[in-house]
């Protein structure tokens, strides 16, 4: 019997506590979460076709939205969250094409329930 693929979540996420969760969560999964810290190192590893991409909101960079832009042409899902009183932010996260935005509340509360639906 064949072992199921590595299912692999990108991850631009700088509050730790977080970083932590999704690393854990995922492994209970059969996930593997690779932290990235910049738009050019995700769009590198865009090629290991990762199976979620989850951005932080107030860590992204100017030019994230074009990433988002090639993640979504390579069919790739997209799970942005940040603070629930940043309207800005989470409106320019959908029209940018995410698939999911969030408030951080959501996303700490709700994390195994989203990362199942993309890591099943």
């Amino acid at each position: 019997m064949e072992a199921a693929a590595i299912k692999t979540v990108l991850a631009l996420v700088t509050n730790l506590m977080f970083s932590t969760r999704i690393g854990e969560l995922a492994s209970t999964m059969g996930g593997l979460v690779t932290l990235v810290s910049s738009n050019e190192e995700l769009v590198e590893k865009l090629d290991i076709s990762p199976s979620l991409i989850i951005l932080d909101l107030t860590a992204v960079q100017p030019g994230w939205k074009e990433v988002v832009a090639k993640a979504k042409q390579a069919g790739i899902p997209v799970l942005a969250y940040g603070p629930h009183v940043d309207v800005e932010a989470h409106e320019a996260a959908q029209a940018a094409g995410c698939d999911e935005v969030v408030a951080n509340s959501k996303f700490r509360l709700d994390l195994p329930n989203l990362l199942k639906k993309y890591l099943a």
